[in-house]
């Protein structure tokens, strides 16, 4: 099976031209995964990285977005999410024409902010979320889809009581790494943060085979 990269060119409301890449494979997949970055973790750090390797391997297809403000340099302000959601709305458009039965969001931290209303333009029952880190009510209001949470317990931004209100939910399952900051790392050992991160991974990629 041959894998081509893809470039999908969006004009961002940023005022630059985000250049959005798209593996993807031939024969072609009927599953796509997309991938959000946080606001300073991109697609080429660790757990982006890795996990569209594993994603890949599974035979999905994988679209990996960048932000309009990161290119230009600019600050978030009060449009910026909005600007966000247009441009990742943009940069998926063409790659549904494709046809895909089953499409995995996941997102990193910021990204998560942009998942759920990402999902809704898809039917609810050929989405699933990975929300890494998810921040804010990234959580709520996701109605029945498919969702897993990753978090680090040592996530400035991680309170246990968040995890401890999806016990039971019957579509969103909460994993926590003890010990991970909000990188998904140990703080001060590359050592403890590279063993873990095939644990990180795993989880993962188990949720991509069940709802692939």
């Amino acid at each position: 099976m041959v894998v081509e990269t893809v470039t999908i060119p969006v004009q961002s409301r940023f005022g630059v031209t985000v250049y959005n890449s798209l593996l993807a494979h031939d024969p072609a997949s009927d599953r796509l995964l997309v991938l959000l970055p946080g606001k300073g973790y991109t697609c080429h750090h660790p757990v982006l990285y890795y996990l569209r390797r594993a994603a890949l391997a599974l035979g999905y297809d994988a679209l990996s977005v960048e932000y309009g403000f990161q290119i230009a340099n600019a600050e978030l302000d009060a449009n910026s999410v909005a600007w966000m959601q247009a441009d990742v709305e943009a940069a998926l458009r063409p790659v549904l024409v494709r046809g895909y039965r089953r499409v995995c969001i996941a997102a990193k931290s910021l990204g998560t902010a942009l998942a759920g209303e990402l999902a809704r333009m898809l039917p609810e029952d050929s989405v699933s979320l990975l929300l890494l880190t998810p921040i804010g009510g990234a959580l709520q209001g996701l109605g029945s889809i498919p969702t897993l949470a990753v978090f680090g317990a040592a996530d400035a931004l991680y309170t246990p009581e968040v995890a401890a209100a999806y016990t039971g939910h019957p579509t969103i399952v909460c994993r926590v790494f003890d010990g991970l900051n909000h990188s998904l790392e140990m703080k001060g050992s590359w050592r403890e943060s590279l063993a873990v991160l095939p644990e990180i991974i795993a989880v993962c990629e188990d949720f991509l085979r069940r709802e692939g």
